[in-house]
């Protein structure tokens, strides 16, 4: 029965949909789990306010290790943290056997959307959402060797030395290019 009273809190851990069930209706949402009386009652004893607390405690830790992923995209889009966040809590992850690290994992996991949120913005620059991309993939081709392309419309490896620099480019040229990330390195040629 243990194992049914840990897989009903981490899915209302982790899964916002299943926590505004649980809120709507306990009951209903608990007989979907093997669980006792004493576990039910436990479940449902939690307070919401600290299961929400506790939803997003596992969101910023996902976070901290995407943010050491990515920091010229931070640099370049200070919304990520927030655009990342109401994405996550929507969105819960799934428990996986990789070699990736935790913050290449989610960055990979989260990629699309967060460059669809990032594309869609005006505020932001307008390769935020290829750097963004540029690093994650760079950091997982890196990790786990498997190769990866990218298709940018900017030089992508020149603006991110400059970004590491600390020079922020504001309207930075069109030049298609086409990348490709391995283990060891990351080429590029014109598109």
């Amino acid at each position: 029965m243990l194992a049914a009273f840990q897989e009903a809190f981490v899915a209302l851990a982790a899964d916002a949909a299943a926590r505004r069930c649980f809120a709507r209706d306990a009951a209903a949402y608990l007989a979907g789990f093997e669980l006792d009386e004493a576990e039910r009652a436990a479940l449902c004893a939690i307070p919401r306010e600290q299961l929400e607390s506790y939803a997003r405690s596992l969101v910023a830790k996902r976070w901290g290790e995407l943010a050491r992923v990515v920091p010229l995209s931070l640099r370049v889009a200070p919304s990520l943290r927030e655009r990342h966040r109401a994405w996550a809590l929507e969105h819960p992850a799934r428990v996986r056997d990789d070699v990736l690290s935790p913050g290449a994992a989610e960055g990979l996991r989260a990629l699309a959307p967060l460059c669809a949120r990032l594309t869609a913005h005006e505020g932001e620059a307008p390769y935020a959402a290829d750097l963004l991309a540029f690093e994650v993939l760079r950091a997982a081709s890196g990790e786990d060797g498997l190769p990866r392309s990218l298709r940018s419309r900017f030089a992508l490896a020149e603006l991110a030395e400059r970004v590491a620099r600390g020079l922020l480019p504001i309207d930075p040229e069109l030049a298609p290019t086409e990348l490709r990330f391995e283990r060891e390195r990351v080429s590029w040629r014109p598109a």
